[in-house]
């Protein structure tokens, strides 16, 4: 079985310190980003979201701006009430 470098719990003591800032994640950012993102996926899914990616035409997701700005919210917020009120929920 292969090691993967995720699998690493803390900063290895032995390696030979670096000129520098000293680092606060063992991790490069790619490694961080699929963390996150992975804890993130994980948190949501505790919390009942589900994720949901749509294409829609340019004049919609203008037309869904202009709405977000009005009404101060985000485009997830925005679509998810209308949503909520098409489907009577």
């Amino acid at each position: 079985m292969s090691i993967q470098p995720e699998d690493r719990t803390t900063i290895d003591m032995f390696a030979p310190s670096r000129p520098g800032r000293p680092r606060s994640n063992p991790y490069n950012r790619s490694q961080q980003s699929r963390i996150n993102k992975r804890v993130q996926r994980q948190r949501d899914r505790l919390n009942g979201l589900q994720r949901l990616e749509i294409k829609l035409e340019e004049e919609v997701v203008k037309h869904l701006d202009k709405v977000c700005d009005d009404l101060e919210l985000s485009r997830a917020d925005v679509v998810e009430l209308a949503l909520k009120q098409w489907l009577h929920l």
